[in-house]
Formats: structure tokens, C-alpha cells, sequence
């Protein structure tokens, strides 16, 4: 299994993190304005549905990890 990065990015409106492992863009996280939660959207073109929703970045982090996203 290889190890996971979160690369820094922009869009409009805000910011993401870009969800790679090793050469594979798995998904992008994103904060929900409205509600606080910290999103994570599976592909590099989803961003209308998540996969997984954490009040808590790093929770989020383990969570797309232990589940191998």
C-alpha cells in the first residue's frame, strides 16, 4: 500500500486539499461553508457528492486511509 499526501490547492470560493497516492489523484477535501464539516469528494472531478464527512480534518485523514479510498 502506498502512502497518502494532501496537497494544498485553490478553487473558487475556497481552498481543497488534494487527496494522491502516489501517482493517483483519489479525491479532493473540501470544508462545507455552511456547516464547518471537513468533506472528502472520491475522483478529482466529484463535487457534488461526498464520500465521507468529518467534523475533524485529521479524522477525516485516518478515515480515507483505514478505508484505502
Amino acid at each position: 500500500m502506498g502512502k497518502y499526501e494532501y496537497v494544498k490547492g485553490s478553487m473558487t470560493g475556497g481552498w481543497l486539499l488534494q487527496v494522491r497516492k502516489g501517482p493517483s489523484h483519489k479525491g479532493n477535501i473540501r470544508k462545507n461553508r455552511t456547516t464547518g464539516r471537513y468533506q472528502f469528494f472520491r475522483g478529482s472531478r466529484n463535487v457534488v457528492r461526498p464520500a465521507l464527512e468529518e467534523s475533524d480534518l485529521e479524522t477525516l485523514k485516518e478515515k480515507i486511509e483505514e478505508l484505502d479510498l
